[in-house]
């Protein structure tokens, strides 16, 4: 295994991770109402973006196999 693919499934476990926990978050507050309920929803969305990425190139190497 590739030191870029045990990279990947690092920040693949990490980013997910955060979209569980700033999901979690979100669920219970009930609107932005201070600077910290933003920042968490920021981390929210790019943590999303990241992960699709990961996801993908992982998809992408685990199809190459067969």
């Amino acid at each position: 295994m590739y030191k870029s693919t045990i990279q990947q499934i690092i920040l693949f476990i990490i980013t997910s991770i955060i979209i569980f926990r700033t999901g979690e978050y979100m669920i219970q507050i009930n609107g932005i109402k201070s600077v910290l309920d933003f920042v968490i929803g920021l981390l929210f969305f790019i943590s999303t973006i990241l992960f699709i990425n990961y996801l993908a190139r992982l998809a992408s190497k685990i199809i190459g196999l067969f």
